[in-house]
């Protein structure tokens, strides 16, 4: 009992001091300075409100917002300010364009740089992602999503993760790489699996369907189609989903058994969706609709009378919805209707759907449509000449956005990190050795060396810059070659529609022979030459192969030159300038004779050039490219080139190169 009385009236003054210290001035004044910043809290929360509330006005809204940053700022509360921003950027976009919303976006991004904090950087740059592909800077979005996904998986944050790879998908979707848009989304699922973020699921499951249908592959589509819609039959994921959105889900269903062409399944899906009050009460998603199975009754039967009227009904409730993708599907169901029964109505309508989505950014749905015009007016150059730089701008945005993610998909975190640890060891061990070594030097060479030793090194460095950069130039011609060689797409062109025009028209053969010879000279001019022992002979079948019709040419000294002891920058020279200047020869100069004499005294190699030409005046000389781009070659290494020619008194050059 003793020890009972004992324990409790310990436990008694422990709660006296407790209530005492509570009682306190210091703790009574931080309770109300508490109090005071939860009621300025509160205060802005009221503000967040009506500026989310959508039913205020614009204005009321953004003053709202206005209210709500300053507050936070002088608050100095980041995690409020960061909600501002978000939402700021978010009605920016509503009101004034995603212009603004990138420009906001920034903002956000800003913030969360200099608070290193990476949640709210991977989401900023998610923003600027989804505010650029509103403005169809495809290239750009996907950069962005591929950043904030790199940051989201670092950190662990698989749900954002998940989100960028299903929009970094859908881009590759409407780009037409639909190969690498499945892989996407197939990696997007790997960040989710059992997570109950059922939308982003169901996204990456409709983005893989869309992909497989795209590539022929009907029962995978109808597969991962049916994964979106047995999602749809549990109440949460539903919920989460959308209901609104089970017409997107059941249409492309419908797409791909028309593509199997079971018509019948692919109508009764489309027309039950026409009764659905959802559908109904948009106008946009009802044109949709009924617009597609205009288009597959078409497909099922092309003397159908029911389908130029749902085709033409679709579209006019899609001109005054003003909806730019809808109009486009509108239009090119209406080409292909017409196509076979009314050449100038499908003309008419093949046009209407150029002119509506030539400014979008879509190429895929531009080289559709330039698809259907080419062939309803295969003699039209200029949309013949549309459809190829359509199709190289898809090409080019294609493989940038697999460059971009190929390197990221490849990553392995666990291996990042070991490396990493790995590399700072190293590091520390090389640091330590180098100041070991660099006390060791400084002692024995001294000062005078060291500065001795650095102004050669910066001597022979810029000698190697030039060297590097000669080679380079050399490089790329070479590349510019080969890519002459293979895109002569000028004479294949005309061929092509020679052919469409006549396939057995005997000029055919001809011209096709004429356009690979000429890309094969072409190819020659600047392809890749031999700059080692074989040098010589390179360069004198380089120079016989313009003594032809008619050209005679004498080449003197050329035996006693020693090659092999020449710098190969100079044998490059040499080739490249004597064959511009035979090339100029064998064009303008109508020469029948022409000599080379070559001497090697004093350390200088000399070329004399000479032929009995027409000539040309000086004012002349100086204008042509391609004798401006010798003299550069020759100053590169430090020689000279002069010019001799007068107009009818032939063309002479010499060229002296120190050795």
């Amino acid at each position: 009992m003793k020890q009972w009385t004992v324990t409790s009236l310990f436990f008694l003054y422990i709660i006296l001091i407790f209530l005492n210290n509570s009682c306190s001035p210091d703790n009574q004044n931080s309770s109300h300075i508490s109090l005071v910043k939860q009621k300025k809290i509160d205060s802005l929360n009221f503000y967040f409100e009506i500026a989310s509330n959508t039913s205020q006005t614009k204005e009321k809204q953004l003053e709202a917002l206005i209210n709500f940053l300053k507050g936070a700022k002088k608050l100095e509360m980041d995690s409020l300010r960061y909600k501002g921003l978000s939402l700021q950027a978010k009605l920016f976009n509503k009101y004034e364009g995603p212009q603004k919303a990138i420009d906001q976006s920034y903002l956000l991004l800003e913030l969360a740089q200099q608070n290193k904090d990476s949640s709210y950087i991977a989401k900023a740059l998610y923003r600027l992602g989804f505010y650029n592909k509103k403005l169809d800077n495809y290239l750009e979005a996907f950069e962005y999503y591929n950043h904030s996904f790199k940051i989201s998986r670092n950190i662990k944050d698989s749900i954002n993760a998940g989100r960028c790879l299903m929009a970094m998908s859908n881009i590759q979707r409407v780009l037409g790489d639909h190969n690498a848009s499945k892989t996407t989304a197939t990696d997007g699922l790997k960040y989710l699996e059992n997570s109950s973020e059922y939308k982003i699921i169901s996204g990456l499951y409709h983005s893989i369907s869309i992909s497989f249908n795209q590539l022929k592959n009907p029962q995978e589509a109808l597969l991962w189609n049916s994964k979106v819609l047995n999602l749809l039959n549990d109440s949460i994921a539903k919920n989460r989903i959308g209901i609104q959105n089970l017409p997107i889900f059941k249409n492309t269903r419908a797409n791909i058994l028309a593509g199997q062409k079971k018509y019948d399944e692919s109508i009764d899906i489309l027309q039950s969706l026409l009764k659905d009050q959802d559908v109904l009460q948009k106008r946009m998603r009802y044109a949709q609709i009924l617009s597609n199975i205009g288009h597959i009754k078409f497909l099922q039967n092309p003397n159908n009378s029911e389908s130029e009227k749902m085709l033409l009904e679709a579209l006019n409730i899609r001109e005054q919805g003003k909806s730019i993708l809808g109009l486009f599907a509108s239009y090119i169901h209406l080409t292909k209707y017409y196509r076979n029964k009314d050449i100038e109505k499908a003309k008419y309508h093949a046009h209407k759907a150029y002119q509506t989505i030539k400014d979008v950014g879509d190429y895929e749905a531009l080289l559709e449509v330039l698809t259907l015009i080419t062939e309803l007016d295969p003699k039209s150059l200029e949309d013949h000449q549309r459809f190829k730089e359509a199709s190289l701008q898809l090409m080019e945005l294609r493989k940038k956005t697999r460059e971009i993610y190929a390197p990221t998909r490849f990553e392995n975190e666990n291996l990042l990190k070991e490396n990493e640890r790995k590399n700072r060891k190293i590091s520390r061990v090389r640091n330590q050795n180098a100041i070991y070594l660099l006390g060791i030097l400084l002692l024995l060479t001294g000062i005078g060396f060291v500065v001795y030793f650095f102004r050669q090194q910066m001597r022979h460095l810029n000698q190697q810059n030039k060297i590097a950069q000669f080679e380079a130039s050399y490089e790329t011609e070479t590349r510019i070659s080969k890519r002459l060689h293979d895109e002569l797409g000028n004479d294949i062109f005309q061929v092509m529609l020679q052919y469409q025009n006549d396939p057995h028209d005997p000029q055919i053969k001809d011209k096709l022979n004429s356009t690979y010879i000429r890309a094969r000279d072409i190819s020659r001019e600047n392809n890749e030459f031999e700059t080692g022992e074989a040098y010589a002979e390179e360069l004198n079948n380089m120079l016989q192969n313009y003594a032809q019709n008619g050209i005679r040419l004498i080449v003197i000294g050329f035996d006693k030159m020693d090659w092999n002891d020449m710098d190969k920058t100079i044998k490059l020279t040499v080739y490249r300038v004597l064959q511009e200047l035979m090339t100029n020869m064998q064009k303008h100069s109508q020469a029948s004779l022409v000599k080379l004499m070559f001497s090697n005294t004093n350390n200088t190699l000399q070329i004399k050039y000479s032929d009995n030409g027409v000539g040309m005046a000086e004012e002349h000389v100086k204008s042509k490219n391609g004798l401006r781009n010798t003299e550069k070659r020759i100053e590169a290494i430090r020689g000279t080139l002069i010019f001799d020619s007068e107009k009818d008194k032939g063309f002479k050059a010499v060229i002296q190169i120190p050795n």
